[in-house]
């Protein structure tokens, strides 16, 4: 099977996002102090990965770039799940999950669809030739509401914290700059500018997994907020 250079180095680059989540999902297992909803997200960047792997072996086929989107969708709700258990008030908890949860329920739903039709034309198109897809769109606006979620209740973090969550939420705006380049070029002749966001967001996880465990085991547990 003949893949494109970019094509490998995004195949070989999405195992640093599965090392990532195995990586999380060990060190929530050996601290033992972080709440089970993490746990679910560390996991979710396991399941993402190998779809991801999947879809860069393949990435002619619509059903693995479906997939993928799906996977990355999954990856981002269960964010905002363990974020809000983190921060909102339980009746506050209940809707937003609700809410969030149908939303993101209608959005695979409609990715799956596009496994059997796929679209010929953007979602969002920024220009002649670029732009985002449905599935990158759904991506971002589930991104902004992560990080969102986080800079408003940033103020119940101590300022180790806060200096932790910015460098987090740098490196993921990183992240964002470079998953929307090409996944089928390198420019200039050693830059693939979207196999290195899977290098991005594998430190970008493990420096997540460092920021909760300031929060539940080196500086004590943290208190709910109103909404």
């Amino acid at each position: 099977m003949y893949l494109h250079d970019a094509h490998i180095a995004n195949v070989v680059t999405s195992f640093a996002t599965l090392s990532s989540g195995l990586l999380v999902t060990l060190f929530w297992w050996y601290d033992g102090k972080q709440p089970l909803r993490w746990l679910f997200f560390y996991l979710t960047i396991i399941i993402t990965a190998i779809p991801t792997i999947i879809h860069h072996m393949y990435p002619t086929q619509q059903f693995w770039t479906s997939v993928d989107v799906m996977s990355n969708i999954l990856l981002v709700w269960a964010l905002e799940i363990a974020l809000a258990g983190d921060f909102f008030t339980e009746t506050f908890y209940k809707k937003f999950v609700s809410v969030i949860t149908l939303i993101n329920i209608l959005v695979v739903l409609k990715l799956g669809y596009e496994i059997f039709s796929p679209p010929t034309n953007l979602f969002l198109p920024l220009g002649e030739k670029s732009g985002f897809t449905f599935g990158e769109t759904a991506l971002i606006l589930n991104a902004i509401l992560s990080v969102g979620i986080m800079a408003y209740y940033s103020k119940t973090c101590t300022q180790k914290q806060k200096s932790v969550l910015k460098v987090i939420v740098a490196i993921f705006l990183l992240g964002l700059i470079l998953a929307t380049g090409s996944d089928d070029f390198i420019k200039p002749a050693f830059i693939g500018w979207h196999s290195l966001w899977h290098i991005t967001g594998a430190f970008g996880f493990i420096v997540f997994w460092f920021f909760n465990h300031l929060r539940f085991s080196i500086e004590g547990g943290i208190e709910n907020v109103s909404s």
